[in-house]
């Protein structure tokens, strides 16, 4: 029975090059997700100025319906991504969780805001968590630019405070932009390297 649990040495070779390979998958995903809400977000800020302050449209603010595709998208590919997973991993498993949590914190903090009528402290708010969702993924990929673009949203976050609504809005633009769309494209195109 000992004879049968012990791993030979092309087992634990094979082992250790699958674990790898789903490493390499799990940063991937997070690169996907980095862009796509990166993308969704930017875009969403920017249409929201530009109708806001260029246009006679009332209800600027549906440009973050926008959201809605990021979620029916996550969701989408999350299931995908559970089926084929034959290899879990902490980090895999953990970003998991995490995103998940992020989804229930951004709605519950939605939901706040309209309930109170608090959309001119909104986008700060955002911006700080950007920061420390990106530290926080960062430090836990062992990807430090992710960490230090998280921690350039703190700056950003501490002006959004002392401007306007509009004003804001680039901010958000500009924090997403840094956090989330440059370290998203980093991560893409070292996930392309190490699959050539």
């Amino acid at each position: 029975m000992e004879n049968n649990q012990k791993f030979s040495a092309e087992q634990s070779l094979h082992l250790i090059q699958s674990m790898i390979e789903k490493a390499k998958q799990d940063v991937a995903n997070n690169s996907f997700y980095l862009l796509l809400w990166g993308w969704l977000i930017f875009i969403a800020a920017l249409l929201n100025f530009g109708l806001k302050k260029f246009t006679d449209f009332e209800q600027p603010y549906l440009a973050w319906n926008l959201v809605w595709i990021g979620a029916i998208a996550s969701i989408i590919k999350g299931v995908r991504d559970s089926r084929k997973i034959a290899v879990k991993t902490f980090v895999g498993e953990t970003m998991k969780v995490f995103g998940i949590s992020q989804g229930i914190l951004y709605t519950g903090l939605a939901f706040f805001f309209g309930k109170y009528d608090l959309w001119t402290i909104s986008f700060p708010l955002y911006i700080l968590v950007y920061a420390v969702t990106c530290f926080f993924m960062g430090a836990l990929m062992q990807f430090p630019l992710l960490k230090w673009t998280g921690l350039l949203c703190l700056p950003i976050m501490v002006i959004g405070v002392y401007v306007s609504f509009d004003w804001q809005l680039l901010l958000m633009a500009l924090a997403i932009l840094i956090s989330y769309i440059i370290p998203g494209h980093v991560l893409s195109a070292k996930e392309k390297l190490q699959n050539k």
